[in-house]
């Protein structure tokens, strides 16, 4: 390597340590940073946000039956939110996956090939396990007149489930297929691991392929091996029994269909008594208020089933609900006695919440939008209260295309937020943004350029997402707009009150602030020097169980030496100190951890002009470790700058290694040992 390209080395290597106010780091630069390649952040007098996040990779686990995608790889926090079903996907099927764990655990694997019996091929898209309810989705084409499909079976292994409340499936026209969803109620739940540990089942699943009488033709089966277990709130509203003058009945389950709605009936049937079901009306509409003054829909049929249990079972037939149909209310006024006499009910079933409305984390569709050539399709999001993480594809934009992203509140306005973009290694269409929420400015001069709006309201997050592509051409690029609704996970807040001392300077752990993707860490420290002194970025890591990350965005909070806001109201850290907010892609795992953060240094920010006889001294102590170089400074008309020419290095050692000894050799370093340890209980 010559000097030219020493220099030329050593300049990237300043370019990525150091973010001007007023530069902006385009992807083009960006993807020619390695990895784990530092950013340090040189704050001035506001709040400043690097843009550091490393998000994607796509791994892909395919077969006959679906596609999964997981687009977080290199994101720990959002790598686990994924996994445990929280993200939303905007356009595409995808399985919820298995819950993160302070252990890794194995990818998902497809649940089975798409089968075909008897002319009709049915596809298992994916599966979701809740310990209180447990979900299917699948697709079946073939059908004729006379066939239908029975209602699935879900198997779970050693576990047998308990307290079984109602089923629902759904069929739904979608091209030449039929989409099909599976909802059951019912508690699957391993006693030894409940509350403890992750609980991982194998999973069947059979689906009945019946003639249009009933009569079993064959049984679509597949099988998952391992498939975690799910423990999130319940919501459940559906009503499964009622009891009516001392006689018990319930809805066993529901199928709607584009030719017909079935619901199974069961009740009390004594020795020796003879009760039958034959008159039934259903009404459905937009919500559980409108059912009242709906259309009444009378039986059709009524077949009577085996007697289950001491309890007579009937399938009573209605026609299709509407296509747009979101709640369902079936009555059973009367049943007949054997003499003919009618046995007094009314039985009342109202479902608020049909299988299509189900909110099953990973499916919910949103769609794409094209402006002149190019089309833009969100994926995926996802939300919590300290940021919002999205997946989208762009199509048809010039090659070498940039976006910029901004997060809109509903008033109009931006929500303050440092921006991380990257592009899919395996699919260069595909890139995924984190879009952090900042603390508020520092500056008054800043507080109107902002939302003020709290970003996360009764437990959603609800605004704009806007895409602009190549913002910087003349017409400004292309805009594209989505409006987004989406869980937002709250943080777990925690005052440690922990302060270390290493090196003669006291550190204290202020707060913390921790979602299941994202971790927000609130510090105060005492500086080596009046200088801008900043936590050493590749010596700093936050350990969350057996997960750990590095710094993914900074910010300065308060410096008694710089003229910036008051001291904030966490702060409690005594005497002239510095007061910092750092982030890391690393949330807490829904259960109870060991949180470690080790602070092992701290550097100051390069100044623009190191004195000479600071220079020299370096390069003498440079000298003695094989290494040669002089700082060159220069200037023109478009402005100036200053960076190494290395002429002589040890081998093997990398111009970074060398910047890094060079600052070193300044005094630009200051190595110390802060570690903070707590046990959270998210």
């Amino acid at each position: 390597m010559n000097a030219d390209e020493h220099l030329k080395s050593a300049l990237q290597a300043i370019a990525r340590r150091e973010v001007p106010e007023n530069t902006n780091l385009l992807p083009q630069i960006a993807a020619h940073l390695k990895p784990k390649e530092t950013v340090p952040m040189k704050p001035k007098l506001k709040v400043l946000w690097t843009v550091l996040l490393v998000l994607l990779g796509l791994a892909l686990v395919s077969g006959a039956a679906y596609a999964l995608y997981t687009h977080f790889s290199g994101d720990a926090g959002m790598e686990a939110v994924s996994q445990a079903g929280m993200v939303s996907e905007l356009n595409a099927t995808a399985l919820p996956t298995i819950l993160p764990s302070a252990t890794p655990l194995p990818p998902a694997v497809p649940l089975g090939t798409a089968q075909t019996l008897r002319g009709v091929t049915l596809t298992l898209n994916w599966v979701y396990l809740d310990d209180m309810w447990q979900a299917a989705g699948f697709s079946v084409s073939g059908l004729t007149e006379n066939q239908r499909l029975g209602i699935p079976q879900l198997g779970f292994g050693r576990i047998q489930p308990e307290q079984y409340r109602g089923a629902g499936m759904t069929l739904s026209p979608v091209g030449t297929e039929l989409e099909g969803i599976y909802v059951v109620h019912q508690i699957v739940r391993d006693a030894a691991t409940y509350m403890t540990a992750d609980t991982l089942t194998d999973v069947s699943v059979e689906i009945p392929l019946l003639e249009k009488n009933g009569q079993v033709l064959d049984t679509f089966r597949f099988t998952a091996p391992q498939v975690l277990v799910h423990q999130t709130p319940y919501g459940g509203g559906n009503i499964y029994a009622v009891r009516v003058n001392g006689l018990e009945m319930r809805l066993e389950w529901i199928a709607l269909t584009p030719t017909e709605t079935r619901a199974k009936l069961c009740y009390d049937q004594a020795a020796g008594t003879s009760l039958k079901l034959e008159q039934a009306t259903l009404q459905f509409g937009q919500d559980a208020m409108s059912l009242f003054d709906a259309q009444t829909l009378p039986v059709q049929q009524v077949t009577e089933t085996a007697t289950e249990e001491n309890r007579h079972c009937v399938e009573a037939v209605f026609p299709p609900l509407a296509q747009d149909a979101r709640a369902l209310r079936l009555v059973v006024d009367t049943l007949k006695d054997r003499t003919g006499a009618d046995v007094p009910g009314p039985w009342e079933f109202v479902w608020p919440t049909l299988p299509q409305q189900t909110i099953i984390p990973g499916i919910t569709p949103l769609g794409s939008q094209t402006v002149g050539d190019v089309k833009v399709t969100l994926l995926q999001a996802y939300a919590d209260a300290l940021r919002v993480a999205v997946v989208y594809r762009v199509e048809g934009a010039p090659e070498g295309q940039f976006a910029s992203l901004e997060l809109i509140d509903p008033e109009g306005k931006p929500f303050n937020t440092g921006v991380g973009i990257n592009a899919d290694e395996n699919d260069p269409g595909v890139f995924t943004a984190s879009l952090t929420f900042a603390e508020p400015p520092a500056y008054k001069a800043d507080s109107d350029m902002f939302s003020h709006r709290e970003p996360v309201v009764d437990g959603r997050f609800a605004g704009t997402l806007k895409i602009t592509i190549n913002p910087w051409e003349p017409q400004g690029g292309q805009l594209f707009t989505f409006d987004l609704d989406l869980p937002a996970y709250p943080p777990l807040v925690i005052i440690p009150a922990q302060t270390i001392t290493a090196e003669g300077l006291e550190m204290r752990l202020e707060k913390l602030e921790i979602t299941p993707s994202f971790t927000a860490v609130f510090l105060c420290y005492q500086k080596p020097s009046p200088a801008d002194w900043m936590l050493l970025y590749d010596k700093t890591v936050l350990r969350i169980g057996q997960a750990q990350a590095q710094i993914s965005d900074y910010a300065l909070v308060f410096d008694e030496d710089y003229e910036i806001q008051k001291r904030p109201e966490w702060a409690t850290l005594a005497g002239r100190v510095r007061c910092v907010r750092a982030g890391f892609a690393l949330g807490h795992h829904s259960q109870p951890q060991t949180l470690t953060l080790t602070i092992a240094g701290l550097e100051q920010s390069v100044p623009e002009a190191i004195p000479d006889d600071q220079i020299q001294a370096a390069r003498q102590k440079l000298r003695q470790q094989g290494i040669e170089m002089d700082w060159v400074t220069f200037s023109g008309n478009g402005g100036g700058g200053a960076g190494p020419k290395i002429t002589q290095k040890p081998d093997g050692m990398t111009d970074e290694e060398v910047i890094k000894r060079f600052y070193e050799a300044l005094g630009y370093h200051f190595h110390g040992n802060w570690t903070f340890s707590l046990e959270i209980q998210p």
